[in-house]
């Protein structure tokens, strides 16, 4: 049997050598990786305490050359979906840029941030052009002015070209977009 206070420090020594998960410790940890295949890579929203997956609504899609038979195939495929409305879409909340991860190499991206308050209102419709961070990583940079946003993303690359949406409340009070 341990004396008592032996038994409180090592419980202590213990606690204090677990590790702590920092605000972004989820989003961080989670590795984001995407295999070249016949379906397209999702884009991937990185946010602080979570990490968002985005499947394309519309896709052109060119997939790797594989061996068939002694003959090489090519897999290609094009869907062309609706415009979620706006019920639908995944809403994000993010007072800054908006970062987001893509699993190929080369692509180039834009976006159409369109209030969903006011769509008619012409600063309430801005476009943006990701820019990159880091490899397959884009901030999508913020807008003027609050409000909530239907973000239309558009990239184009070696595999194809493919869309996305999602809804963006930017600002913690409503502003003149809301």
């Amino acid at each position: 049997m341990l004396p008592r206070r032996l038994g409180v420090a090592l419980l202590l020594v213990a606690l204090f050598a677990l590790p702590v998960p920092s605000a972004g410790h989820a989003a961080a940890s989670a590795r984001l990786s995407y295999t070249w295949s016949a379906t397209p890579s999702p884009v991937v929203l990185k946010l602080a305490d979570r990490n968002v997956r985005l499947q394309p609504t519309s896709y052109c899609w060119q997939g790797p050359v594989e061996q068939v038979d002694g003959g090489e195939i090519s897999t290609s495929v094009c869907a062309q979906g609706r415009q979620p409305s706006a019920r639908d879409l995944v809403t994000v909340t993010r007072h800054g840029a908006i970062r987001f991860w893509f699993g190929r190499p080369g692509w180039r991206w834009s976006a159409r941030l369109t209030s969903l308050a006011h769509p008619r209102r012409a600063a309430c419709t801005v476009r943006r052009t990701p820019t990159a961070v880091a490899p397959r990583q884009f901030d999508i940079k913020a807008p003027r002015f609050r409000g909530k946003y239907r973000v239309l993303l558009v990239g184009h690359g070696p595999e194809g070209e493919m869309t996305v949406s999602f809804a963006w409340k930017y600002g913690k009070r409503p502003g003149r977009c809301f």
